[in-house]
């Protein structure tokens, strides 16, 4: 590991801080290379990785250079930054780092979280690329998340959950108020609409001119303006998506090509049908053949999250559309409402013909991970009609969860939980490259257009 490496994986002891002051300081001591380039900023607790990735892509088919920050990562450092969907070098992500370093240490030192740091080198790598446009995930919240100090022209809130209750507060109203805090003066502000009144109340009260606050209202296809809920501003078409996508994939969808649609940007609109033949956004409803036996291995790392995916493997299976999982293997990260999350899986065990599932640990995470034994009572307290077993290890647990599939035919696997359980199941299963992390796959051709 090169020394700058050593530097940046110690700034994991910092841990999180909920300040802006330190990012705007190393921005401009960097030069203020968030300035160079617009974004679209998203938010949101559940989709938002989704949406940018389907932004990012219809950008770049449309010869748009695009930057693409997500976090978290998945299996590497590098996923977090994108250019054109594919993950920066190690190379130029030590390059950059080597500069926030060198600049950290400048008199008063001023020394940035790990998270502060990948957002740093995300700005550098896209101003040393010469990118035209990003995309900006949030980390946590927005309004005192790093990404808050970007140059967005246009922000952007997925559908919201309650999650980080501890930090961003107890009601779907609080934690609206801090997504919803990404709103910029002057600019165009669309958002997934919710049935909560004091949400609602959060996010209007957020925008200030509500002549550019825009409701994306699923339950009538229609945009409508903040300040008038019952006249459609502009008709949303249905969106023809790839078969086994989930419906907060198509909501994504739909979202980014009403985004790119208000932009004005109706070239990179008009590539939504390619960019979703060719976008990939790993870890996320994500189909594998491992040793011949299939795994869909899916991110639902909070109850919205795992309901969404419950349900859409429910209406698959019924239809014949998915193999049906007979062994799912499962492991978390603290959960506000442990039983709230488990309920939608569990529903689906009983109806299915899952024999066993397999609890562990998930790896590498900022989160602790929920103990095996406290899963596996869980799920016997539901009434899970299944053998469950506990390997602490998610690569133990993944081997063990092959064993039981070969023994029977192989079995599918159902690979769920948080997103470091992921990451540790695509790392054990050999998608660690860069290549696997691309989200803007190729056509058989080598072009990225049909």
């Amino acid at each position: 590991m090169s020394d700058v490496r050593e530097w940046f994986i110690g700034l994991k002891v910092l841990g999180m801080r909920q300040s802006l002051e330190t990012t705007a300081i190393l921005l401009s001591r960097l030069g203020m290379p968030h300035l160079k380039f617009p974004s679209i900023h998203v938010a949101g607790s559940n989709g938002k990785g989704t949406t940018c990735s389907i932004l990012s892509n219809c950008l770049s088919l449309a010869g748009v250079s695009c930057g693409l920050f997500t976090s978290p990562h998945l299996c590497f450092v590098e996923e977090r930054v994108r250019i054109d969907g594919v993950p920066i070098s190690p190379e130029i992500f030590d390059q950059c780092l080597e500069r926030i370093r060198g600049e950290a240490l400048v008199e008063p030192v001023t020394m940035p979280t790990y998270y502060e740091a990948t957002f740093l080198v995300a700005m550098l790598a896209f101003e040393g690329a010469g990118i035209d446009r990003a995309v900006i995930e949030t980390g946590l919240g927005g309004r005192l998340d790093s990404t808050r100090l970007v140059h967005a022209d246009c922000c952007v809130l997925t559908e919201l959950a309650l999650e980080h209750t501890d930090v961003l507060g107890e009601t779907l109203g609080e934690i609206a108020a801090e997504k919803a805090a990404i709103a910029r003066p002057g600019e165009i502000f669309l958002a997934k609409w919710t049935y909560d009144a004091e949400a609602r109340k959060s996010i209007e009260d957020a925008v200030g001119d509500h002549k550019l606050g825009f409701w994306w209202r699923p339950d009538r296809a229609l945009l409508v303006r903040f300040d008038d809920t019952d006249k459609s501003h502009r008709p949303i078409s249905e969106i023809a998506t790839p078969s086994g996508w989930s419906p907060y994939q198509k909501e994504a969808s739909i979202l980014a090509h009403a985004t790119l649609t208000m932009l004005e940007l109706f070239k990179a609109a008009g590539m939504m049908p390619s960019a979703l033949l060719h976008t990939v956004w790993p870890g996320r409803v994500q189909w594998l053949q491992h040793e011949g036996v299939p795994i869909l291995i899916d991110a639902a790392h909070n109850p919205s999250g795992m309901q969404k995916t419950c349900d859409q493997l429910r209406v698959q299976m019924e239809q014949d559309e998915a193999p049906t999982p007979g062994i799912v293997l499962l492991g978390c990260t603290a959960q506000t409402d442990l039983v709230g999350f488990l309920n939608p899986l569990v529903e689906l065990l009983v109806q299915g013909e899952v024999g066993h599932i397999v609890v562990t640990e998930p790896e590498k995470g900022r989160r602790p991970a929920i103990k095996t034994s406290v899963l596996a009572s869980e799920l016997e307290a539901q009434g899970v009609p299944a053998v469950i077993e506990q390997v602490k290890r998610p690569e133990e647990a993944l081997q063990r969860a092959l064993e039981l599939s070969k023994q029977d035919a192989s079995q599918p696997i159902l690979g769920i939980g948080s997103i470091y359980l992921v990451g540790n199941l695509l790392t054990a299963l050999g998608m660690d490259t860069i290549e696997a992390m691309t989200t803007l796959r190729p056509s058989e051709d080598g072009k990225h257009w049909t």
